[in-house]
């Protein structure tokens, strides 16, 4: 009968091999009980439920469904780490929490969210971006502004991440002023902007098609010692390529590779 270690080692080779479902059926099927060859239904042994190890395996479990694009899946790593008496942290259900976000699942990551806190686990600020995220991913602004609310009232402070995704999810529905007045009033409550967050604001105003101000954002970037990642250099070549100005298109395809960014098939793609 295998142990709890040998249990553990061999899911997360599982783990690393993509192929989650073994490793989580192997939990099934052996679980931590069988470090004490236990064949009955008591409760597993209380230190087994903190083994960094095995909380780390199911971790990777969740993030493998996740980037599967399994939420369904990642949910039932839940009640299986509770079976073998391991108890899900915050970080646990973020992470499932997440994995719903990604798969553009809104109503199921909030019901991780609801079913954390009837479980005891309070929420962190990562939990509240993740719901938060996942809305915006959507595009649903009201259901964004209703979370960032609930945020504030339980006194834990948003992030870079909450206002760019807050920002994002108003770019979605073509809302430039109001993408702007959260980029503003992150500013006013000490949090700065990073590259992420300008990229999202100045996609919000391409896809507006003013031009202008997606361009005039770009360089409060760079005066502000942001420097533009990828994203935002293929973001100012849009701007360019959608305007009918090629030349200046060009120079910025050419400008980011002499900093040494590689081009991708994005950034040829608007050249063409």
């Amino acid at each position: 009968r295998p142990c709890a270690a040998d249990v553990s080692a061999v899911s997360s080779v599982f783990v690393q091999e993509r192929q989650p479902h073994k490793a989580l059926e192997l939990f099934r099927l052996n679980g931590i009980r069988a470090a004490t060859g236990d064949r009955g239904p008591a409760a597993p042994p209380e230190n087994f439920s903190h083994s960094p190890n095995i909380v780390d395996t199911f971790h990777s479990l969740v993030r493998c469904f996740g980037a599967a694009g399994e939420p369904s899946e990642a949910l039932k790593v839940l009640p299986a780490m509770q079976s073998e008496g391991v108890k899900p942290h915050v970080d646990t259900y973020n992470l499932v929490m997440n994995a719903c976000a990604q798969s553009g699942d809104c109503d199921r990551a909030v019901e991780v969210f609801n079913q954390m806190q009837r479980q005891g686990v309070q929420p962190d600020a990562i939990s509240f971006n993740c719901i938060i995220h996942a809305w915006s991913l959507v595009g649903d602004t009201g259901k964004v502004m209703e979370i960032f609310h609930v945020m504030l009232k339980m006194g834990i402070e948003p992030t870079v991440f909450t206002y760019t995704s807050m920002i994002n999810a108003f770019a979605r529905t073509n809302e430039c002023d109001k993408a702007l007045d959260v980029f503003r009033l992150m500013q006013q409550q000490g949090v700065q902007p990073n590259e992420v967050t300008y990229t999202a604001l100045i996609n919000a105003f391409v896809h507006d098609n003013q031009h202008d101000k997606a361009t005039e954002l770009f360089g409060m970037m760079q005066r502000k010692g942001i420097r533009p990642d990828l994203i935002a250099y293929n973001t100012l070549i849009s701007v360019y390529a959608h305007s009918n100005q090629p030349v200046k298109a060009t120079e910025v395809f050419e400008l980011m590779q002499q900093i040494g960014f590689r081009p991708n098939h994005v950034s040829y793609g608007l050249l063409i």
